[in-house]
């Protein structure tokens, strides 16, 4: 999945962290690391990324519900928060 324009960094990064399984971003020398709670790894974005934000990143994900939560993040950029459907 690759996101752009990527404003509120604090937003992402506690959705990435909540993530249930590996959210793997390749490294420029093709290694694959996971992105949750990695400091470096959001450190070199940020710096690579002019604006404050992260321009472009692709993540890979493995869960279902990951991928959803994702998606909800992103949704939530342009439309406003969306509430997690809630399963009796």
């Amino acid at each position: 999945m690759k996101l752009f324009n990527i404003q509120d960094t604090k937003r992402f990064y506690e959705t990435v962290d909540a993530c249930e399984g590996p959210v793997l971003v390749t490294s420029s020398d093709g290694r694959s690391e996971d992105f949750r709670n990695n400091t470096l790894l959001r450190e070199v974005l940020e710096t690579a990324s002019c604006n404050g934000g992260i321009s472009t990143i692709e993540l890979r994900v493995s869960h279902p519900t990951d991928m959803r939560r994702l998606i909800n993040f992103m949704a939530g950029s342009y439309f406003g928060p969306l509430a997690e459907k809630k399963t009796a």
